[in-house]
């Protein structure tokens, strides 16, 4: 499980049972059922409208595979695998697909596979290839949205909460004892604005947040496989091939270079 997500799940709790706790000498009067309803059966109402249930169902499962999950992008480790392809077709195009790590990531399969099993060209290859990136980009650009759309809307439901709190209290304020009720109903009609700006800014927007940056990384690790395998296409010496790949890379990530790529071919 990725435990940076775990700790951010139990770190919004805490602030927000912390904040509960600390705000008030009567803690119960979060409890507050309309305010929840409101907020909370708001969110998924404006989600159901906006979405099928088959984006939802989606957008929940990738929260669970790639904000929960275990991280696997391993920039390092697929250059490797691409520097060990290229030996291989350099010196016998027929194997390369005997190069392939058992856990190399399934584009960098789908590109051997092209270069192994098909007769395309330089260009050709590269626009597969660079398809498959755009599709890759708009379904994550897709699947981000649910999450970003659902995040506008908690503070808007919180405000209305607030509004009919406040309509409720304007309304009996001619009653006797109006006067004494004023405090605790202004009280109870900010809980739902409470819930809003918490369910925005201490789960949604960090989670389509998440999101955008787990798929920007998996992105770039399909960008530099899809220039890999053009290289090795074009049969490029595999020392070029490692350092050409780790230049997209942050200078903290990439492999110490001292100790140069050997060609096995000739």
């Amino acid at each position: 499980m990725n435990l940076a997500g775990l700790l951010g799940i139990l770190a919004a709790v805490g602030i927000a049972v912390y904040s509960i706790l600390d705000s008030t000498k009567n803690p119960i009067v979060f409890a507050n059922v309309h305010a929840v309803v409101l907020v909370v059966g708001g969110t998924i109402t404006v989600a159901l409208l906006s979405f099928n249930f088959r984006s939802l169902a989606g957008a929940a499962k990738i929260i669970i595979r790639k904000v929960l999950g275990r991280e696997r992008i391993d920039y390092l480790g697929a250059i490797e695998n691409i520097v060990e392809i290229s030996e291989a077709y350099r010196k016998d195009s027929r194997s390369i697909t005997q190069a392939l790590r058992p856990n190399a990531h399934p584009f960098l399969k789908d590109g051997v596979k092209l270069l192994a099993d098909y007769g395309f060209n330089q260009e050709e290859l590269d626009d597969v290839l660079s398809n498959a990136l755009r599709g890759k980009r708009k379904r994550d650009e897709e699947e981000t949205k649910v999450w970003q759309t659902m995040a506008r809307f908690p503070p808007a439901f919180g405000l209305l909460g607030a509004t009919l709190g406040m309509i409720g209290l304007l309304e009996t304020l001619g009653e006797p004892g109006a006067q004494d009720r004023i405090g605790p109903a202004m009280a109870v009609a900010l809980v739902a604005t409470f819930y809003g700006l918490a369910v925005a800014n201490l789960v949604l927007i960090p989670l389509s947040e998440k999101l955008q940056t787990v798929s920007q990384a998996d992105l770039t690790l399909r960008e530099i496989i899809k220039e890999g395998v053009l290289l090795v296409q074009a049969k490029k010496h595999p020392v070029f091939i490692k350092e050409y790949l780790q230049s997209f890379l942050p200078p903290h990530q990439r492999e110490d270079s001292s100790a140069p790529v050997q060609s096995k071919a000739a």
